[in-house]
């Protein structure tokens, strides 16, 4: 739970320093903008490409979700992000499949809470992936890797990852909108949104 509230108290000092730097954040991100204009397809390729490489290498992708929101916006930010993220997340269970697999099971003892979660997996593997994404349970990166070493199919995976990421991933794509807009509400929107859907994970995860 640290964890999460470590993250969000995160998100509250970047949305107060990019209140006090908003002048040079904003000749940045016009910057940015005005070259997304130019060439909308190469600056969100980019993107992707950046976003399909972080999760291999479990590098936290939310900076660059909130730098694809406030170029974007909400709804092209969240297809190029969820595009991006499905890459990543797909690369990341391959490697954990038939490259990584031992370091894999030793990261599967640090987080004992989601063996629980591996009857589910093969009971009803598409439910529970949607679950584990829609969710922010554990580190995105974790369950990439995680559920590499699960006889979970490759299919399976990539679309429940795909449906799941969407809701968290939107609120961290309004998320960086709202902080290129410098809109004190939308900023604070977003961030209860992102609590709701913790504080609902934790919820149901006594039920799942």
């Amino acid at each position: 739970m640290y964890k999460k509230v470590l993250l969000l108290l995160s998100i509250l000092i970047l949305s107060i320093l990019a209140f006090f730097y908003r002048e040079k954040i904003v000749v940045v991100f016009n910057y940015l903008e005005h070259l997304s204009i130019m060439s909308p397809f190469l600056v969100a390729g980019i993107l992707i490409i950046l976003k399909s490489i972080t999760a291999p290498l479990a590098f936290p992708g939310t900076p660059l979700t909130l730098i694809t929101g406030s170029i974007f916006g909400p709804w092209w930010g969240t297809l190029v992000s969820i595009i991006g993220n499905t890459i990543g997340a797909t690369l990341a269970f391959l490697l954990a499949r038939y490259i990584f697999k031992d370091y894999t099971k030793k990261l599967v003892s640090k987080y004992p809470r989601i063996e629980k979660y591996f009857e589910g997996l093969e009971k009803k593997g598409f439910s529970t992936v949607l679950f584990l994404r829609l969710v922010p349970l554990f580190p995105f990166n974790v369950i990439n890797f995680v559920l590499g070493v699960t006889p979970m199919p490759l299919r399976t995976y990539v679309l429940g990852s795909f449906v799941g990421m969407i809701p968290g991933t939107f609120l961290y794509v309004y998320l960086g909108g709202s902080l290129r807009m410098l809109s004190p509400i939308n900023i604070t929107l977003s961030i209860l949104g992102i609590i709701a859907l913790t504080l609902i994970g934790k919820y149901y995860e006594k039920k799942f």
